[in-house]
Order: structure tokens, then C-alpha cells, then sequence
């Protein structure tokens, strides 16, 4: 936070998990009130999950909350002692009420990657717990008084394109590190040799000209309508 306000802009800021579920949950899970789906996705985290400063959350007790409010056992994945009739340790193999992937992680698929669903909790590269825990804090951001007047989240609130940047503009966009090469990064972590080298890739491309692009990817008509309204899509893809 204290870097973002010290810090004129315009700025991209990126986070590694999805911002979006896929289409038709928010209206699954009966997520009312106004605004878009995501919208209401976001505003249902942000008041249910309970994020403690010593890492302790209730994610577990908000994903078997939106399972039962969806009617199916959508979200999966927990750990022993959290197990019920609403979340279950494995995934379960009953017909889904909401898609399992986004038009983002089919495409990435299709391009032979291994993206892993939004409602995969636990387990290595699930991406399911961040999500939960990750767009309350997300929505803190766009939310803060000091920050609020400054943010725009794409693609929700710009489309799929780069909006007209403020002088202190600042950007909220999902990101994949894994899509960049990181091999020529020399540092012991590869959390930090990945990131660095997206943040180089895209230092490069802004240096270039070149970045607008990124912001409009090549997608249906239908898949926008998704994308714009719900799901969110990942900087950089297609």
C-alpha cells in the first residue's frame, strides 16, 4: 500500500491468480446486489472471508458456504479436518451447476499449458484458496480512499483494451508469469526468476510500444461478453 501511494504512476500492477470465475457463478451461488457478476463475486469475498495476520483464514468454511449456495460440490479440495457434506477432500464426480475452466484457462490448455481451475483448493499449483483469500484483498485496493480515484481493474472496468492512463493511473491485471521464459534469471527462487523476468518482459515491451496490445486479445464476441462481465482474462494471453 505505502509503495502504491508513494509512487506517482501510472503503475500495472499484477497478481498471480485468477480475479474471475467462470461464467455463471455469481448467479449460481445467488450472489445478489448490484453491479456486474464479478462485482458481486468480489463483494461476497470481501465480506465472508476472514484473513488473520498469522495466515488463519475461514476459506474452507466460505468454499463450503458457496457449494452449498450453488447446490453442487463445486469447489473441492481440504484439508482432512475440514472435510463435510460441502467440501470434500477429492474432487468429486457429480455434474457441475458452473463451468469448471474459464475461456482463459481453455485457451491455455489449448496452447499446451497446465493452468489449474478456480474451484481447486488444495494442492500443489492449485489456485483455488488464493482466490478466495486474494480478491478480498484486491477489492481492499480498489476500495481505499486514497487509492479508489486511481485504480482500474482490467478487463472488468476497462474492457479488453488498454484504457486512456491517467498521469497516476493505476492498472490491476491478472497475470501468468509461467507464460514468459525465465531460464536467463539467476536467482535460487523460481517464484522471483519468474517474476522477474515478466516484469522485464513487460518493462521491454512498454519501452517498445508495444504493451497496448496485450490488453486486447483475439477473442469471440461471446467470449468478451465473459471475459468482461465475470471471468477476467490473463494479461498476455493470445
Amino acid at each position: 500500500m505505502s509503495l502504491l501511494q508513494a509512487t506517482d504512476g501510472p503503475v500495472l500492477l499484477g497478481f498471480d491468480f485468477p480475479l474471475g470465475y467462470p461464467r455463471g457463478f455469481a448467479r449460481a451461488a445467488r450472489l445478489g446486489g448490484p453491479g456486474a457478476p464479478w462485482e458481486r463475486a468480489w463483494r461476497h469475498l470481501s465480506a465472508s472471508i476472514v484473513d488473520g495476520a498469522d495466515n488463519a483464514n475461514n476459506r474452507w468454511q466460505v468454499a463450503a458456504d458457496l457449494n452449498e449456495r450453488i447446490g453442487s460440490l463445486w469447489f473441492w479440495g481440504v484439508a482432512p479436518s475440514a472435510a463435510g457434506p460441502h467440501l470434500t477432500r477429492h474432487k468429486p464426480l457429480t455434474e457441475l451447476a458452473v463451468p469448471e475452466l474459464r475461456h482463459a484457462e481453455v485457451r491455455l490448455r489449448g496452447d499446451g499449458w497446465r493452468p489449474f481451475p478456480t474451484r481447486h483448493l488444495l494442492g500443489a499449483g492449485s489456485v483455488g484458496s488464493q482466490t478466495l483469500t486474494g480478491i478480498p484483498v484486491v477489492q481492499r485496493l480498489r476500495t481505499h480512499p486514497e487509492l479508489a480515484h486511481r485504480v482500474q481493474v482490467w478487463p472488468f472496468e476497462t474492457g479488453l483494451t488498454l484504457p486512456v492512463l491517467q498521469p497516476t493511473a493505476i492498472v490491476i491485471a491478472e497475470i501468468w508469469p509461467t507464460l514468459v521464459p525465465h531460464a536467463h534469471i539467476d536467482h535460487p527462487v523460481k517464484d522471483a526468476r519468474q517474476v522477474t523476468a515478466l516484469s522485464q518482459h513487460l518493462a521491454a515491451l512498454n519501452a517498445a510500444g508495444s504493451l497496448p496490445a496485450l490488453f486486447s486479445p483475439q477473442v469471440t464476441p461471446d467470449e468478451r461478453d465473459d471475459i468482461v462481465a465475470e471471468e477476467g482474462w490473463v494479461l498476455g494471453l493470445g
